[in-house]
């Protein structure tokens, strides 16, 4: 299992090889979509922080406070947590990337904000700021596997 300012500090430097820079927001969602997806293929989880249902989405709150200093867009990875994955974790964050990286940050709100997903679920029931629980999260990707979609 990763810090996920190391998955984030990937995707920054990701970004960064194709001139590009993603917004916190970019940020946060692939975080959390690299998450999803990862806990649906593997059964385990790919970060050990917190989610949670923020008003714009699901929200890995030491990311945000990590990265914010840097304003709407994150130019450089953070110190001290470099990212030190496997071939097996480093494709499936390609892939996130190839599949997600290119998407404007409302795009990957909207599809982080699905009505029955993980996020609609945790902040109906317990509001903004509840924990989105990796049981929630497994089942939407399963979920999303069974339809063939991607998101």
């Amino acid at each position: 299992m990763y810090d996920a300012r190391q998955i984030a500090n990937w995707f920054v430097q990701r970004a960064a090889r194709d001139g590009r820079h993603l917004s916190i927001m970019q940020l946060l969602k692939l975080v959390y979509i690299s998450h999803g997806w990862y806990l649906e293929m593997s059964g385990a989880p790919l970060i050990r922080n917190k989610i949670e249902a923020w008003k714009h989405g699901p929200v890995i709150p030491d990311v945000y406070r990590e990265f914010r200093g840097q304003g709407v867009d994150v130019s450089a990875p953070v110190r001290g947590y470099e990212f030190t994955g496997n071939a097996y974790v480093e494709n499936i964050l390609e892939q996130i990337y190839q599949g997600y990286g290119k998407l404007h940050a409302h795009r990957l709100s909207d599809l982080t904000h699905e009505k029955g997903g993980p996020w609609d679920i945790a902040s109906k029931r317990f509001g903004y700021f509840a924990p989105i629980t990796n049981d929630l999260i497994l089942s939407h990707y399963r979920q999303k596997r069974l339809q063939g979609q991607a998101g």
